[in-house]
């Protein structure tokens, strides 16, 4: 095959109601599609820790929002979630140039892991074919 040619890694596209989506903003908001929230038990709330030597965001659901500690979960468009993460992002030094979706957002005995050295950034416009750039 022809040199000029790369290869695509990211493989197909899995239907809407089977993607797990998660993303920060550089807000500080952690959003979370549907299905992942779903996935999560629904939870009022959640409690948030980091790793630091891991680099990973945990994202741990409970029952109560009247928990003083616990991030409660807001509903956004289309049936998601989103957590107004600021002190936790702020406290852990987490700063966003851009929004970050998570590549492997990972749930594991109800919990969420989101690794924050996987992430791509979310684009909003449209890319320009080569020709149309070089009028």
């Amino acid at each position: 095959m022809d040199r000029k040619f790369e290869k695509f890694l990211g493989g197909p596209v899995q239907p809407t109601q089977e993607r797990i989506y998660v993303s920060i903003n550089p807000s500080n908001l952690i959003t979370l599609n549907k299905r992942c929230y779903e996935l999560l038990g629904k939870p009022a709330a959640a409690h948030l820790h980091f790793s630091r030597a891991d680099d990973v965001i945990a994202v741990q659901p409970v029952s109560s929002s009247r928990i003083p500690t616990a991030f409660p979960f807001k509903q956004s468009p289309g049936g998601g979630r989103r957590i107004f993460a600021a002190s936790f992002c702020q406290h852990f030094n987490i700063k966003m140039d851009a929004t970050e979706r998570f590549v492997d957002p990972e749930i594991s005995d109800g919990v969420l892991y989101l690794k924050l050295s996987q992430t791509v950034t979310v684009r909003n416009s449209k890319r320009r074919r080569q020709n149309q750039a070089a009028k």
